[in-house]
């Protein structure tokens, strides 16, 4: 099949508008939440990256439990009791992070992409506060299950 040249911008622009959110962005969200119930703590898990590899969207599991998915320029909070957590992603191969989180502590979870065999790879890991911040100011809100509606955070 033969693609006309006119069609190639329109393709290219279709492309990269997969995975956009519409949703509030960091720094609006954030202001309006609560703090984390007492005995618990806040996992920010982000993917800054909005052009890389936005066909390759797996699902977050914290502990096991689906929380998210990995959606290109977005981000989702958890809220979790204060304990020992492992965040994973699958495509090709799993890969994984593990951390601690305290009661009333927020953590920062970047869902990074490398290039892979026949997929992207989604890899998590946890980052300094500074660093979050500075990465998730231009990310909007998914939910869990990639909507782009604004959720509390659970």
């Amino acid at each position: 099949m033969k693609i006309h040249s006119r069609f190639i911008p329109l393709l290219i622009v279709s492309l990269s508008l997969v995975g956009c959110a519409s949703g509030p962005g960091f720094a609006e969200y954030s202001a309006k939440q609560k703090p984390p119930a007492p005995g618990q703590g806040r996992m920010w898990f982000y993917r800054p990256s909005k052009m890389v590899g936005v066909a390759v969207q797996p699902a977050v599991f914290l502990n096991g439990t689906k929380v998210g998915k990995a959606q290109p320029g977005c981000f989702f909070p958890v809220d979790r009791t204060a304990g020992s957590y492992e965040a994973k992603c699958t495509t090709e191969w799993s890969h994984k992070t593990n951390f601690t989180l305290a009661a009333r502590e927020e953590k920062f979870v970047r869902l990074a992409i490398l290039p892979g065999l026949f997929v992207g790879h989604i890899v998590p890991r946890e980052v300094d506060r500074a660093t979050g911040l500075k990465e998730i100011a231009g990310c909007k809100l998914i939910t869990a299950d990639g909507a782009n509606a604004d959720v509390k955070a659970r």
